[in-house]
């Protein structure tokens, strides 16, 4: 019984004998042996392993994503998003974690084809930024940040891209820089989105960043919490009624990947026991998130 489900989630899935191999922890030649009933090991360690892999495929199949949703503020970072792209300013995105920017900055990248999205990591030196926008554009990098930084001034020139750094207050001071070098040099537009410490970063503990801080256009400040109207469209979009839009926003605090945690967990448990959400559900789940 195991293999006859087994091959019918290979083909459901359009999976190959490897990637089943991976999935449950064994070799390529078991699952080749095991799928045409020629397994000589012990069999019942691999049936096992197949229900298990599909009790959990079931589960997954219960999960809802919040996708991307129009809400007024997502509107407010696309907006923003849209006036450096057409301006070719440098604008700053800044809020509290788990408001919804990198979301939102994502779709607007993929809604633009010439849009450079770079996602920082905290390891960030001027170097690995410039073989990140190197290898984005298409750049063969070199060993020199000089002749980086101009091969990627000359592919911007007259470009009219947009290049949008998330998480952009991890970034050193010199990194920045050399984002505003290539912003005044190519004329392209840049997004800077981060924590609120990326307006301190911009502008020096003491106000010393004046050339940097001066470059900026416009800022969408996102403040610390979702506004109550956001989360109600996020529930609407995914439960289809607002009778709970209270209980979320209590249990959220206002943080959209909070809210996003709720949803997905109110979803699995109304789906596995086929009853529709109610508060209780979020008030269970709230209590599992950690603080």
């Amino acid at each position: 019984m195991s293999v006859e489900l087994l091959k019918q989630y290979q083909q459901d899935n359009g999976l190959s004998q490897a990637k089943l191999a991976t999935l449950l922890g064994v070799s390529p030649a078991v699952i080749s042996q095991y799928l045409k009933g020629e397994y000589k090991g012990d069999v019942d360690n691999i049936d096992k392993k197949v229900g298990e892999m599909l009790g959990r495929a079931r589960d997954k199949a219960c999960d809802v994503k919040t996708d991307f949703v129009a809400m007024p503020t997502a509107q407010k970072i696309l907006e923003v998003c849209s006036m450096a792209h057409t301006m070719n300013d440098i604008n700053l995105v800044i809020g509290e974690a788990g408001l919804g920017k990198t979301m939102a900055i994502k779709h607007y990248a993929q809604t633009f084809e010439n849009v450079v999205l770079i996602e920082t990591e905290p390891t960030f030196s001027p170097k690995v930024l410039l073989i990140e926008l190197c290898n984005k554009l298409g750049i063969p990098p070199s060993r020199s940040n000089h002749d980086n930084i101009a091969n990627i001034i000359e592919k911007l020139n007259g470009s009219d891209r947009l290049i949008i750094i998330d998480e952009a207050e991890l970034l050193s001071y010199k990194c920045l820089e050399v984002i505003r070098r290539i912003h005044d040099k190519s004329g392209v537009g840049v997004i800077l989105a981060g924590m609120p410490r990326l307006r301190t970063n911009l502008r020096g503990k003491r106000g010393e960043y004046k050339q940097l801080y001066s470059r900026i256009g416009f800022v969408c400040d996102l403040a610390d919490r979702l506004p109550d109207d956001d989360i109600g469209e996020l529930i609407f979009g995914v439960f289809g009624t607002n009778d709970f839009n209270d209980s979320f926003v209590k249990a959220s605090g206002g943080n959209a990947r909070r809210l996003s945690k709720l949803i997905r967990g109110v979803n699995r448990i109304a789906k596995m026991n086929n009853k529709p959400i109610n508060a209780k559900m979020v008030e269970r789940i709230s209590q599992m998130l950690i603080d």
